[in-house]
């Protein structure tokens, strides 16, 4: 069976406020309606499954975009996946290669999902806010991620919401 990783970039955050870490960044107004709206057409190509899990950054942004997919996609299990957040490829590809879901929803930013949907399957895709690409891996290359190994296919890609 084959492994399908849903790369998310969060929604539009608000600028950093004086005192503020990047770290502690929201989503702006227009950025989490844009995603409302859209993520019901956009994650309905998701095939959610008793084994899929949602993924994410710890970072303020990318926990509100998560919450704000899984609206729509209804996931039972999520967790915070700091390898995102620190931009830490070798670290994600090594919990991937570990996990026993057959969808994975990773919400993060960039250039981590860009670099990672690249590194997946190829395929360099330029992600705006929002913006949401599927990537199948095949069994025997889900084993090989944890050595950086392993080529998917890109299923398909939605550029994110205008805001």
């Amino acid at each position: 069976m084959a492994l399908t990783i849903v790369l998310i970039r969060h929604g539009e955050a608000k600028l950093k406020e004086l005192g503020q870490t990047d770290f502690e960044r929201e989503l702006t107004d227009a950025g989490a309606k844009a995603l409302r709206e859209a993520f019901p057409r956009t994650l309905s190509l998701v095939d959610v499954t008793s084994a899929t899990e949602l993924w994410m950054s710890p970072a303020t942004r990318a926990r509100a975009t998560a919450a704000i997919a899984n609206e729509t996609l209804g996931i039972e299990t999520c967790r915070e996946v700091r390898s995102m957040y620190a931009q830490d490829q070798g670290e994600f590809l090594r919990e991937l290669s570990q996990t026993n879901a057959d969808v994975i929803v990773a919400v993060g930013h960039i250039p981590f999902m860009e670099d990672m949907c690249a590194r997946l399957c190829g395929q360099y895709l330029g992600f705006s806010t929002g913006a949401a690409a599927a990537v199948e891996i095949d069994d025997r290359a889900v084993r090989g991620l944890g050595s950086g190994l392993g080529r998917g296919r890109l299923k398909w890609f939605v550029q994110g919401p205008e805001v």
